[in-house]
């Protein structure tokens, strides 16, 4: 499995012959858009830009998920999980979200999308089921902030945890810094281009951080 980072919580995630993008963005949010050919997209709020341009990806055999329930396409499975966004107003609620479990290669990956919770429900852990690999947003405002980020991490206790949604050159959002997360958690940043991992790379206890590069 190789895991790249195109910015917010926009991510290409291969195996074989098979990938999957999740939460395109429009080049509203001020990064260049992802334009790659994709067999699934995986979308966690499909009413903001920042989340949902699935007209760049893929072409007319492209899966797309965006919303709640249980998928398995090429092999993959996914499990889509309502779940709380950012809040319209005091009178409005707010944003529909939904985060995702998905095995693939049998390593079970927890999306959490534009997540704003200060923690899950133990109806959502329950549903989310163990995770090897974590992507939780970080960037406050709009979603999960430091630290409810930790909250959850905690809560999961994956073997790997991958920031997304904070601050980046360019970015038309007000985000916090991932550096914040980072202290928060207790670790150190060390950046890197893509992750690439095999089953046997999850043997181990302790959660380790990777902050992608887009």
């Amino acid at each position: 499995m190789v895991i790249t980072w195109f910015g917010l919580s926009s991510f290409k995630i291969s195996s074989g012959n098979l990938t999957v993008v999740t939460d395109p963005f429009s080049k509203s949010v001020g990064l260049m858009a992802p334009r790659v050919q994709t067999d699934i997209v995986i979308i966690s709020n499909i009413e903001n830009p920042a989340y949902n341009n699935r007209g760049s990806l893929g072409g007319k055999d492209t899966f797309v998920i965006d919303g709640p329930g249980e998928f398995d396409v090429k092999g993959l499975f996914v499990h889509g999980i309502s779940a709380q966004g950012e809040q319209k107003s005091k009178t409005n609620g707010f944003d529909y979200t939904t985060i995702y479990a998905i095995r693939m290669e049998d390593i079970h990956l927890g999306f959490l999308g534009s997540l704003k919770q200060k923690q899950l429900t133990e109806s959502q852990l329950s549903e989310l089921e163990e995770v090897d690999i974590l992507f939780v947003p970080v960037g406050g405002k709009t979603v999960c902030d430091a630290e409810e980020a930790v909250v959850i991490v905690n809560q999961i206790e994956p073997r790997f945890v991958i920031p997304m949604h904070f601050e980046q050159r360019g970015l038309k959002m007000n985000l916090n810094k991932v550096d914040q997360f980072l202290k928060e958690l207790g670790a150190k940043r060390v950046e890197q281009e893509k992750l690439t991992l095999k089953k046997s790379d999850l043997a181990g206890e302790q959660t380790e951080v990777v902050v992608l590069s887009p």
